[in-house]
């Protein structure tokens, strides 16, 4: 079995969980920019973007891993001061083939900032035909993932090109009607594997992508590996197992 992680953070684990995640399997992490704490200056952005494609990619190449670089401005990464400057440098690294998607980008508390900061880089994708990762927030997920949609929608974004993650098994249904990807994040406070595998009997593998989050808060180098063991054991094929947590991410990076 094959894996692909689209939503890591790689930067905040050790080399022992990159080479864990390498042994169990896993061929390739996507590092989704996420810096932890508001910026003061823009300018923190674009050394942070610099020091991911520069400097972390190598360190997780040398655990075993392919890297795919990912960068945007989250919802709450968004600077106080020249905020022009760090997304006229994101733009800058699209034009030049830099990275691989536009993320982790999105809304969280769904405020008229955020959503300012989020059209702006969707034009750039949509310019650029450029994936998407969307974060959805833990609270008020309902109304925030309708309010994405709709400036989605607005924004004329190929659905197909889109990731929106974080979904809840109540909501998967919403996202899939759309064309997006839809992605399960296996996490503690998030999805287990159980719920993963009842969103697969429920909606098929089609849409469907699986991913751990990895980063700051709890969460688990082989929630992959560990998703499709379980899966395995409910009784689903290879094929479906491999299509989300192989193929469908595969896809989404092409």
């Amino acid at each position: 079995m094959r894996y692909i992680d689209l939503h890591t953070h790689t930067y905040f684990r050790s080399p022992d969980d990159l080479q864990l995640m390498a042994v169990a399997g896993i061929e390739a992490v996507n590092i989704c920019a996420f810096f932890p704490i508001e910026p003061t200056y823009g300018e923190t952005l674009i050394d942070f973007f610099d020091w991911l494609i520069e400097e972390e990619s190598g360190r997780v190449e040398s655990c075993g891993l392919t890297p795919y670089v990912s960068a945007g401005i989250h919802p709450r990464s968004i600077p106080k001061n020249n905020f022009d400057d760090a997304a006229n440098y994101l733009l800058a690294l699209i034009d030049h083939g830099k990275i691989s998607a536009v993320a982790e980008v999105g809304m969280d508390s769904g405020s008229q900032k955020e959503e300012e900061v989020l059209r702006i880089q969707l034009r750039f994708a949509v310019e650029y035909d450029m994936p998407i990762l969307i974060h959805t927030p833990r609270t008020n997920k309902p109304q925030i993932l309708n309010k994405l949609l709709s400036i989605l929608e607005d924004e004329r974004v190929d659905p197909p090109r889109v990731l929106i993650d974080h979904v809840t098994p109540d909501l998967v249904k919403k996202v899939l009607d759309f064309g997006a990807f839809c992605g399960l994040t296996v996490q503690p406070g998030k999805l287990t594997p159980a719920d993963v595998a009842a969103v697969l009997k429920e909606h098929g593998s089609k849409q469907l992508v699986v991913d751990s989050d990895l980063g700051m808060y709890p969460s688990d180098p082989l929630a992959l590996p560990k998703t499709a063991k379980h899966l395995d054991r409910e009784g689903f094929s290879a094929a479906e197992i491999e299509r989300i947590l192989y193929y469908n991410p595969k896809l989404l990076l092409r």
